[in-house]
């Protein structure tokens, strides 16, 4: 029994498992309740994900990206200018934190592959070369990790910040829409609050995946694309498709 629960069908399970219990969450509290928590998730999303956008963005140039061509720019200068361009990236590489380049080396291949990326600037200056490499190699991938980080976070504030002011109209459904269609209406709502937290759940593993440079044996592309449910979910995501884009 327990053998046939194999990742990707605990993936499934997990999204049928939200699904059923936020439905259920949903009847048991009513419309106009849930109507409240589920606008204020959605308020908290919006705003996390164009919140965090922006924010990474701006992190990255205040606080990296110059400091990152400084450093490759050294490495090259200081002695590897004469050798071939594959050993002038590998030198560079590893002018870069560890666990950002094992995930670097995870979402663009081998130094053979960012060599091909990078390509016309390899024959220009150092400093167009490590511009380069920065801008079209390191940046896509602390962008994910900066903007899913501030996502998780902003989303947990904004969280916070409405739902205490929605505990000021619980008391409204006492009033109106009581029975059954306020049982039905809340189930639906439920629902709407199911798809929104299996979205964040997608932006964690994400996370997870892209940091441990798809190494984690039970979360890997492959896991995903075997799923039924759950690879919906994680290519309709707002992050989905190509992260570096």
């Amino acid at each position: 029994m327990l053998e046939a629960l194999t990742p990707s069908l605990i993936l499934d399970l997990i999204v049928i498992l939200i699904t059923v219990g936020f439905i259920w969450y949903g009847i048991r509290r009513g419309f106009l309740v849930m109507l409240v928590n589920s606008c204020g998730r959605l308020l908290s999303c919006i705003g996390a994900y164009i919140g965090s956008r922006a924010l990474a963005t701006t992190i990255y140039q205040v606080y990296f990206r110059d400091k990152l061509i400084d450093s490759i720019s050294g490495s090259i200068t200081g002695s590897l200018a004469e050798y071939d361009p594959t050993m002038q990236i590998s030198a560079a590489m590893q002018e870069v934190p560890g666990i950002l380049r094992n995930m670097i080396y995870g979402m663009f291949g081998e130094t053979s592959n960012i060599v091909d990326m990078i390509g016309d600037s390899l024959t220009g200056t150092v400093t167009s070369l490590s511009t380069n490499l920065v801008d079209q190699i390191v940046y896509p991938v602390i962008y994910i990790i900066l903007q899913s980080v501030l996502f998780l976070l902003l989303y947990t504030c904004l969280k916070i910040v409405i739902g205490a002011l929605s505990e000021t109209l619980r008391n409204i459904r006492k009033c109106v829409l009581v029975g059954v269609p306020d049982m039905i209406c809340g189930a639906l709502l439920g629902l709407v609050e199911a798809v929104l937290c299996i979205f964040v759940i997608v932006v964690i593993i994400k996370l997870l995946i892209y940091c441990s440079g798809s190494r984690i044996p039970f979360l890997t592309d492959e896991t995903i694309d075997s799923t039924r449910l759950f690879k919906t979910f994680y290519e309709l995501s707002p992050f989905s498709g190509k992260w570096s884009s």
